[in-house]
């Protein structure tokens, strides 16, 4: 007996145009009404409306407001872009905007040009203010600072003001940034020849922070800093030490006094340090360089095996310094409050050794970009574009902790958020005096759209 197939009525026989409203876009609107809901364009408009030279313009909120939509979306990195999109009912939906409010790319360039000079240094206060937002919301005990420069790679790029020889050897920009886990909570965007420990530069922005933390959260809670050999100098530590009062842990270079110190002393084995795929012995012990004028604890660390390779001595040292341990008036906090064990020689190789993880927040920025050429020639411009785009980051976190902690539950690459929770396909339907966003009914189960909606949904933060 022929069983008939049914195959043939699942093929396509034509195509055609719908009038349907449709986007692939949708988790988009998750995103901006959870930002909405907080309260933050009004912020914007607060401290950046006076921008606004003509009532006839659109307001600085609404620019900037659609800027960070297309800074989310990341489906195209060119500011030409804008003009595409102005043709997209379905985005226009996505927005909540009618399609002849959509911003043009005429009208994105006028905005950014406003920000001649230094004038785009008002987002990083911004920036900080929303740092301030998320030690309310995530409470922290302690806070582990990481303090970092990141090169955009501009070499190829036509001529841009400030695009200079970096250490990478391109030309770029060398923006200075402060790290507190996924987010970005300083940004002090610079030429690219100003290396880590340019001035004043380092120091001006670690006292801006613990400034904020004290003033704003908690006054006694312990800070710890963690930085790379390019900030290590006794200017530096002496700072953080007698003036701002916090913890640090920063890598230096490896000298030969280093191991005369260790032989002449006959220093021990400390600790050893086991990993998934590699194993470190330590040496704890006090020293200083050559023109310090004290000693400090030291770490030297040593690693012995490495994925089933044994490591000959010496060929993957590492060494660090630090006051953890050794800070009488601070040590004592971290204890009260159940964090002693960062004062252990393998807790603050751990700090030390956290911070490739912390440049993983290089690694989303610029997968967050999609670019790391900047798209104007005045430097103030683009760094209005970069200090925006470093907002929108932190927000595409904030929503993925707050929002979509269920579907992600651990800090991801902005590609994987897009995927799962940004780029869904939706239609727009009006009934009455309504319009209602429809899913599938297996996207509504598997992303649990009611309960996304409801949390979107949440009390402004600045009103």
């Amino acid at each position: 007996m022929k069983i008939e197939s049914d195959k043939g009525n699942c093929k396509i026989s034509g195509i055609a145009v719908t009038t349907d409203t449709l986007s692939n876009r949708g988790g988009l609107s998750f995103a901006l009404r959870y930002i909405d809901s907080l309260g933050f364009f009004d912020k914007i408009e607060h401290q950046l409306g006076h921008l606004r030279k003509s009532s006839k313009a659109d307001t600085i909120s609404e620019v900037t407001r659609q800027i960070a939509a297309y800074f989310l979306d990341g489906s195209s990195h060119a500011i030409s872009g804008f003009d595409a999109l102005k043709k997209d009912t379905g985005y226009a939906a996505v927005l909540e905007r009618p399609l002849e409010d959509l911003v043009s790319t005429a009208t994105v360039k006028r905005y950014f040009r406003k920000f001649n000079g230094n004038a785009y240094a008002a987002f990083r206060s911004i920036l900080n203010d929303l740092f301030v937002w998320r030690l309310s919301v995530e409470k922290p005990n302690v806070i582990v600072l990481h303090l970092d420069t990141m090169v955009l790679d501009n070499d190829d790029a036509e001529k841009r003001e400030g695009v200079n020889p970096t250490y990478k050897d391109a030309c770029g920009f060398q923006p200075l940034h402060i790290n507190w886990g996924p987010y970005i909570i300083d940004m002090h965007f610079r030429s690219g020849e100003k290396h880590s420990n340019h001035g004043d530069d380092a120091k001006e922005a670690v006292a801006r922070i613990v400034k904020l933390i004290r003033t704003n959260y908690d006054l006694d809670i312990p800070i710890i800093l963690s930085a790379d050999s390019g900030f290590l100098s006794e200017e530096n530590i002496g700072y953080f030490e007698k003036e701002l009062k916090i913890h640090y842990v920063v890598m230096g270079r490896l000298y030969g006094s280093l191991y005369m110190a260790l032989d002449e002393n006959n220093i021990p084995e400390a600790t050893r340090i086991a990993g998934e795929h590699a194993s470190w012995v330590c040496y704890d012990f006090q020293s200083k360089l050559g023109t310090w004028k004290q000693e400090r604890r030291t770490i030297l660390t040593s690693m012995v095996y490495n994925d089933d390779q044994y490591i000959l001595q010496g060929i993957r040292d590492s060494v660090m310094y630090t006051n953890l341990g050794t800070t009488p008036t601070l040590d004592p906090e971290l204890v009260r409050r159940g964090y002693a064990k960062y004062l252990s020689t393998e807790g603050i190789v751990k700090v030390a050794h956290h911070n490739g993880e912390e440049e993983l927040n290089h690694r989303s920025i610029k997968e967050f970009m999609g670019t790391e050429h900047l798209p104007f020639t005045r430097f103030g411009m683009n760094g209005a574009y970069y200090s925006l785009m470093v907002i929108s980051h932190f927000l595409m976190e904030s929503f993925r902790h707050d929002i979509a902690a269920d579907i992600i539950p651990h800090r991801c690459y902005p590609t994987r958020l897009r995927r799962e929770v940004i780029d869904i396909a939706v239609k727009f339907v009006k009934t009455g005096r309504q319009k209602i966003m429809k899913v599938t009914q297996a996207l509504w189960e598997r992303l649990d759209v009611e309960s996304i909606w409801r949390k979107c949904n949440c009390q402004p933060v600045w009103t």
